[in-house]
């Protein structure tokens, strides 16, 4: 009873995590939309499962659906809670599961319950009942469950049903039989030949269709993208010309303003006609002076008199004009133009809006150009929101006030549009404002949640004064609906039913071929018993000697473990300088890639010259020995105590790329840096001489190319990845040196650099042992790893080990959380620092470093510090921001993690 429920647990958990892992890599399958896809594997092998073992197996395939479909497992939820929290995935997999055991049950019935797959008129029932019928319950409620909870739109129903059914399709025909076969090879009722020969052909062109779909697939991406990006920026370059526009447009009137001595109605009215007829983006213009109270009397009869129907300086309330309240000062819309479309904004006084005023005092402050927020303009008019250009002006009779452009942003957006492609985009204006967004419009932006377009969008960013605006275009469902050509799932539906019908061919080929056979063994019954005695004896003699052979394997995996002499010594060193080497290339190529995306950054410290190049020149004594070369350093003008602002890891990097490269190419003779002075004592100049081979005059001029090397590559005889002096003048440069060569072939090669000359009295603080920092805390000091990664954690264990740290071990956020958690009741034990590896599973370290900045206890403010194999400034500064109090980078480097931890224990 016991093993019966045993065998039966071991099955379901077999057919549960074989359907899960098959569910996960196909969803890499997903077309564009990522909602279906053309060809669905798990499908076959559900109703496989269910052909071989019965309905007994419908929870595993049930679960394994939904956990296919389900990013997590449950963790402090109940599974109740769990499940319903995606009602979707229960529909989905109950279509799934369900639609197997309708599978089955129609191939039982009307087909041999043998599963006998090599007869044609059981593979043409096989093929018509198990495909396309299966299919169809489950596409049909997967589908329908999408468009209910509102994951996909209407418009793409149909096309999701129909991939989705075509894709069930196609994972039935070519995954149940490989299933059927593989299941009778075990039971003994087929021949592996037979397997082999079906899976063979059949996955290798599945194989080579999904190579086909993944590289069309990327070019339909890339395709979109391209589009997005091509329309982004039409778009976008339209709204900040038009935005320009208005700057110009502004100051034009301001110059105007300021000049005109009778500045009247008629002048402006004139003068913003006809600036405005040269520009179709400008909304309105007006003339804005600053009164105080003691000359409004005065104002509010010269608006009288030019504007009849003027109630005087004025105020908007409940979208109506009322008389301003008294204030010391009014800033307020004298002139405007056109006027018939701006009648209620006559009077109107700026300082009684806080959103103008703070863009009045901001243009003050800053005698230039600057824009309000997002405002409600005061205008009349249908989607009037909008913002002010105000350009502050001083007249000839020092009169002040502010040329004003009203922007409303309904028309740039109208006018920028050019083309159809355009009309179906989502388009957004946002202010930013620190971290983070202020939406100033959006155009067809509605439903823009759906998951297919979050990577499709461009996005532009120009300054207005104080502001800064992001005009970002979105793709819409009826963009992509133009432009997306579905090639890539076309592609791999036909090439997979092309896969499907190669299944049949080859099942129908070795159907006959096994009903010869049938009659060929029925007659040759003895001839095949001696076949079995010649198997028998071939198995046996393979079997005795795989054993001896099995056995030579486990001893040199045990030598391997064992003390190695001085030859075995010699193998590690020569692995490790490959090791080193490969390394090094791999860096190279990190900088070219920092540099010129112009991410690399010289960071200037105090550091001893003398003490550098004598280190750097160190490192190469055993080189000179090897090659019977002289090795010399001059840095006699240099005095030993003198500190100097340098990036000295730059510095180091530079003199091993350029000595390196001499021992390279010189065989005899001397090698020899030489470092001094200039004669204005504005830099340092480094020379480097050899007596090598030289470099004739045509080539120096391609020394410092990228992946550059002097000779023919088919004949090379120096090895290097053509990097190291292109680098090296690179940082020459960044640190605001040069370099200069001069060589002659057979002669020998001077490479000179200089870096500017910043003599300093600091001296960067010593390394302190971390013990001696710790006296202080009067106990042990216990430190919480955060490492997924056992290599690493193993290294950072020992470590710590060695200074006689206490060191725990999380492999992933959430395990974190809990021993920080589980420490709350042990007082004597309470962690002190972490250290948290970024990428994690489970919960990855951004997200438990703000969990953890989010307790209500003393864990709250511990000293975290990242671990991490990113490098970008952007990435380590969003560490800084997201609560982290350091970082240290991959691979690690010892002085640096203690240096970091000892800037934390306080």
């Amino acid at each position: 009873m016991i093993r019966n429920f045993i065998r039966e647990f071991v099955l379901l958990i077999f057919v549960f995590f074989l359907y899960l892992i098959a569910g996960k890599l196909s969803l890499n399958l997903s077309s564009i939309d990522g909602y279906s896809t053309p060809v669905w594997p798990p499908a076959g092998l559900a109703l496989g499962f269910v052909l071989i073992f019965g309905n007994r197996v419908w929870p595993a395939l049930f679960f394994g659906a939904y956990f296919t479909n389900t990013t997590h497992f449950p963790t402090s939820e109940p599974w109740i809670q769990f499940l319903i929290s995606n009602p979707q995935n229960i529909t989905i997999s109950l279509g799934n599961s369900t639609s197997a055991i309708l599978g089955s049950y129609l191939l039982k019935k009307y087909s041999s319950p043998k599963l006998n797959i090599f007869q044609a008129n059981e593979i043409l029932i096989f093929f018509l009942l198990a495909g396309p019928v299966t299919a169809f319950i489950s596409s049909v409620i997967g589908s329908l469950s999408l468009f209910y909870f509102k994951i996909i739109y209407f418009e793409f129903l149909f096309q999701t049903w129909i991939t989705w059914w075509m894709g069930d399709s196609i994972g039935i025909i070519i995954f149940t039989p490989l299933l059927i076969l593989i299941w009778k090879w075990y039971e003994g009722e087929e021949k592996l030949l037979r397997l082999i020969i079906f899976a063979s052909a059949t996955m290798s062109t599945f194989v080579f269709t999904l190579s086909i779909f993944f590289l069309t697939r990327n070019w339909e991406k890339e395709f979109i993208k391209y589009r997005i990006k091509s329309d982004g920026q039409i778009i976008s370059t339209g709204i900040e010309n038009r935005l320009l526009e208005n700057l110009r447009v502004v100051k034009g009137l301001g110059s105007f303003i300021a000049l005109t001595e009778k500045l009247n109605r008629r002048y402006f009215d004139a003068f913003s006609k006809g600036i405005m007829e040269d520009s179709d983006s400008v909304t309105a213009l007006s003339w804005n002076p600053l009164v105080r109270h003691s000359l409004r009397s005065i104002a509010d009869a010269n608006l009288k008199i030019d504007y009849p129907d003027s109630i005087g300086i004025s105020i908007q309330k409940d979208k109506k004009l009322l008389p301003s309240p008294q204030n010391e000062e009014y800033v307020y819309i004298r002139y405007i133009y056109p006027y018939n479309e701006n009648k209620q904004a006559i009077g109107f006084n700026l300082l009684s809006d806080s959103t103008r005023m703070e863009a009045l005092f901001r243009a003050t402050e800053r005698q230039g150009i600057d824009m309000t927020g997002k405002i409600s303009l005061v205008q009349s008019l249908d989607n009037n929101l909008g913002f002010l250009v105000l350009f502050p002006v001083k007249r000839w009779n020092g009169e002040f006030g502010f040329a004003t452009a009203v922007i409303r942003i309904a028309t740039i957006i109208e006018k920028a549009l050019i083309g159809n492609d355009q009309n179906h985009l989502c388009i957004k204006i946002e202010e930013l404002k620190n971290s983070s967004n202020i939406g100033l419009f959006s155009k067809e932006c509605s439903n823009m949640e759906e998951k297919i377009f979050s990577d499709f969008y461009y996005e532009r960013q120009m300054t207005i004064g104080s502001h800064v605006l992001n005009i970002k275009t979105i793709a819409t469902k009826e963009y992509f609906q133009m432009n997306l050509t579905n090639a890539s799932k076309f592609l791999l539906i036909i090439s997979s039913l092309l896969t499907g019908l190669l299944g049949i061919l080859l099942l129908i080929i070795m159907g006959k071929e096994k009903s010869i056979q049938d009659i060929v063994e029925k007659r040759t019954f003895e001839l095949e018993k001696a076949n079995r005695v010649k198997s028998d004896f071939l198995a046996n003699m393979s079997h005795e000697i795989r054993t001896p052979m099995n056995g030579v394997l486990g001893m040199l995996t045990l030598l391997e473990q064992t003390n190695v002499d001085v030859e075995q010594k010699d193998y590690l060193d020569n692995a490790k300088k490959s090791v080193l080497s490969l390394l090094t290339i791999i860096n190279d190529i990190l900088d070219v890639s920092k540099l010129e995306n112009k991410k690399l950054e010289i960071v200037s410290k105090p550091a001893n010259i003398n003490k550098l190049c004598k280190d750097v020149v160190h490192l190469f004594s055993v080189d000179a020995q090897q090659k019977n070369l002289e090795l010399h350093l001059n840095v006699t003008d240099l005095d030993s105590s003198l500190y100097v602002l340098v990036d000295e890891n730059r510095l180091r990097q530079i003199l091993i790329n350029l000595i390196a490269n001499a021992f390279k190419f010189t065989s005899v003779g001397s090698i020899c840096l030489d470092v001094n002075l200039s004669d204005d004592k504005r830099f340092i100049i480094f020379k480097v001489k050899d007596t090598g081979i030289g470099i004739s005059e045509e080539n120096i001029s391609k020394l410092f190319n990228r992946f550059v090397q002097l000779e023919d590559s088919r004949t090379k005889k120096f090895e290097g990845s053509g990097l190291g002096l292109y680098i090296s003048k690179q940082l020459v440069q960044l640190m605001g040196g040069e370099v200069e060569v001069q060589s002659k072939v057979n002669s020998g090669s001077t490479f000179q650099f200089t870096i500017p000359f910043q003599e300093t009295d600091q001296r960067e603080a010593p390394l302190t042992n971390i013990n001696s920092k710790l006296d202080d805390f009067g106990k042990s000091f216990h430190i919480l790893i955060a490492e997924d990664n056992l290599l690493n954690q193993k290294f950072i264990v020992k470590i710590f080990q060695k200074e006689k740290i206490k060191v725990s071990v999380a492999s992933n956020g959430q395990e974190a959380i809990q021993l920080l958690d589980d420490s709350l009741s042990h007082l004597e034990d309470r962690f002190d620092i972490i250290l948290m590896d970024i990428q994690m599973p489970v919960l990855d370290g951004m997200e438990a470093t703000k969990l953890i900045r989010k307790r209500n206890d003393s864990y709250r403010d511990i000293p975290i510090i990242a671990i991490t194999a990113n490098s970008m400034e952007s990435q380590l500064n969003e560490y800084l921001e997201n609560g982290m109090n350091g970082y240290v980078k991959k691979p690690i480097i010892l002085s640096e993690l203690l240096s970091t931890i000892y800037q934390n224990l306080t």
